[in-house]
């Protein structure tokens, strides 16, 4: 779409917060050299060392890739066991990565909040059971410290998946420091972003005794390369996209073969300097955005009053969310629902996918899973805004019935 068709007061998807500090930070790497390699990820590692502590800090390129290495780490106490259990909806990535370490996955059902429970993870445990991977889907805290307790009394490794989280609390501790290691991720649409395809991952590690594997893996990470053409590639297609419409697309798909990247899957790296400095702006401005964030949930939670026929499973006053995400009507077509809301001037997004296999498996997941929505909720959305959008989506549901 060029901006010559944007309907009136479009309003846009964020997948980030960026300031004039991300795009000095980011310059000054580039202009010294120090794309790559730099002191930016010491100074990182020291910061979210003082915030997490006494969890041990080490970064990487990717969130999945620190799951791989816990995985590992916990194949070697329990080479017997096979299976992991994670949410029926989840981002897929997660469940690639098990099955990349040649174990098994096992689906659990989802709370409304799109969240495990801690009786669905006792209820699933078995005899084959290695690990638990439980993330706080969309920043919404699932019941960790419970689920911690149901895994350390059977002996299961449990992976506290904090990675759309940063800095959030439950039960007095942060998201993150359950179990015995967690992770966050840098990519678009997360708590802190710095760009996408390897831009950055956090391992947690809470249990000491893993501390010696996970270093030795870190240890043998391969140096960050070809961030420029990532950093290109979230320009053209997520931050600037108002600009460069389906002509970002395009070029993100062109540049790569000029300049040699062959968009390969990205392999596991240590962080880069550039992303590093980032992280370290966003990392400083956490406060900010969380406040902003939570502001303009509310005004959604407000606004949807008048609307009664959409739902926001995740809500909770004063509760942080990276994404916004509601709950068409079921009687809806959300393709051409979709089509309408675009036409009206409202972008929006899907929720992840979900494999078919599960459907059968996982009843409140299945019921939830194609029709959730993510809505705009940019930095500045007025109570207008916000109160158009929904007008919007609500003419585009009567135009999208099945």
């Amino acid at each position: 779409m060029t901006t010559s068709r944007v309907p009136s007061g479009f309003q846009r998807l964020s997948y980030a917060d960026w300031t004039s500090r991300e795009a000095v930070a980011i310059a000054r790497c580039f202009l010294t050299g120090q794309v790559h390699s730099g002191s930016a990820p010491a100074k990182l590692a020291l910061a979210l060392g003082a915030l997490y502590a006494p969890s041990e800090v080490k970064l990487l390129n990717t969130a999945h890739h620190g799951i791989a290495m816990g995985l590992h780490c916990f194949k070697q106490r329990k080479p017997e066991r096979t299976e992991v259990i994670v949410p029926a909806y989840i981002c897929p990535s997660v469940p690639q990565t098990v099955r990349a370490c040649g174990l098994h996955v096992r689906f659990v059902d989802v709370q409304d909040d799109l969240n495990l429970s801690a009786d669905a993870v006792k209820q699933a445990l078995g005899p084959n059971t290695l690990a638990v991977i439980a993330p706080h889907m969309y920043g919404s805290p699932a019941p960790i410290a419970e689920i911690e307790q149901v895994c350390r009394g059977a002996g299961i490794a449990l992976i506290d998946d904090a990675a759309q989280v940063v800095g959030v609390r439950a039960n007095g501790r942060l998201l993150g420091t359950f179990g015995d290691m967690g992770v966050i991720s840098f990519a678009q649409s997360k708590a802190i972003v710095t760009g996408v395809r390897g831009s950055g991952g956090v391992v947690l590690v809470n249990d000491p005794g893993l501390s010696e594997q996970i270093n030795a893996q870190c240890m043998q990470l391969a140096p960050a390369q070809g961030r420029p053409v990532a950093l290109l590639d979230f320009l053209l297609n997520d931050l600037c996209r108002r600009f460069t419409g389906g002509l970002g697309h395009h070029l993100a798909r062109l540049l790569p073969t000029l300049l040699g990247d062959k968009r390969a899957p990205v392999s596991a790296s240590a962080l880069s300097n550039m992303d590093a400095s980032t992280a370290l702006v966003q990392l400083a401005r956490m406060p900010e955005m969380v406040q902003e964030k939570t502001r303009i949930s509310n005004l959604y939670w407000q606004a949807l009053r008048q609307f009664p026929e959409f739902k926001f499973p995740q809500y909770l006053d004063g509760r942080y969310l990276s994404r916004l995400m509601l709950l068409m009507p079921e009687c809806v077509n959300i393709e051409r629902f979709r089509k309408n809301a675009l036409k009206a001037g409202v972008e929006t997004r899907l929720g992840y996918t979900m494999d078919h296999n599960v459907v059968g498996m996982a009843p409140n997941a299945a019921l939830m899973v194609n029709r959730l929505i993510g809505v705009p909720s940019r930095k500045g959305m007025t109570e207008t805004d916000v109160l158009n959008v929904c007008r919007r989506l609500h003419q585009s549901v009567s135009e999208s019935h099945f």
